[in-house]
């Protein structure tokens, strides 16, 4: 269970980003010059969300879960 003021340190980086990957929480650059990857979601009756992400996998691994879906990683 997450105490009261991780969740709401969380929440901020949902706002505004803090140099961490949005999925993993491992600092942004550390795959440096690959990351950070910034990500700008833009709505038409809202404010831009911006999310960091480290590297490529961390992304797809975000942007799978919020489509319902799951991040296959295929090496072929």
């Amino acid at each position: 269970m997450i105490d009261d003021d991780r969740a709401e340190e969380h929440l901020q980086r949902f706002h505004k980003p803090d140099g961490y990957c949005l999925h993993c929480q491992r600092p942004a650059n550390q795959h440096h010059p690959v990351g950070p990857i910034t990500i700008t979601i833009s709505a038409p009756d809202s404010d831009d969300l911006t999310h960091e992400f480290c590297r490529w996998e961390c992304f797809g691994k975000w942007a799978a879960a919020q489509a319902g879906g799951v991040f296959v990683l295929d090496r072929n």
